[in-house]
């Protein structure tokens, strides 16, 4: 299981840099061809709301995934490796999946509603554009409720902090729902 979570994140990152990457190279070459007509594309717009909204949406499960998007975190970390830090991991996990399964559902009925709708120059179904909400919704679904798994099979004790160094992170080693830190430069 863990070297399908490690593929998983892996994927998701890659293609979302290579989306990044056809961003960058694409929005280039439309102003660089905006001050020196040489060529015109009518292809490009579409290609670059693709890869936006992928880069986008896989990009956010890929960080939900490794805890590194932006968190609100000193009650949590205050709370952590206590009874009551797992009960607000738990009410936090409720809350998340609250947020994601309304976020999924109406991505997956605008990506039904797409239905039948093509891109004008490359032909290419709408649904693919869409796509991209529901898809990353289900992946942050699965890995909020591994999170709220893991938050309930920990012990309910205070991990010491070690004598020199930086404070423990308890709900971080364990798959909670705080980002690590990284060290000071």
């Amino acid at each position: 299981m863990d070297q399908v979570d490690r593929a998983l994140g892996a994927g998701m990152r890659w293609i979302s840099s290579v989306c990044l990457v056809v961003l960058l190279g694409l929005v280039s070459l439309m102003v660089l061809i905006r001050f020196w007509p040489v060529v015109v594309l009518g292809w490009e717009d579409e290609v670059v709301e693709l890869a936006f909204a992928w880069m986008v949406f896989l990009g956010s499960a890929a960080v939900w995934r490794s805890g590194e998007h932006i968190v609100i975190d000193f009650i949590p970390q205050a709370l952590a490796g206590t009874r009551s830090g797992r009960v607000l991991e738990v009410i936090i996990g409720a809350l998340m999946l609250g947020f994601l399964g309304v976020f999924t559902w109406y991505g997956w009925l605008l990506t039904l509603q797409s239905r039948g709708n093509t891109s004008p120059m490359l032909v290419l179904p709408r649904p693919l554009w869409y796509a991209a909400v529901p898809a990353s919704g289900v992946v942050m679904i699965g890995y909020t409720i591994a999170r709220m798994v893991k938050a309930f099979g920990r012990p309910d004790v205070k991990q010491q902090r070690p004598a020199l160094g930086p404070p423990a992170q308890p709900g971080n080693a364990e798959g909670g729902f705080l980002p690590e830190k990284s060290p000071p430069c």
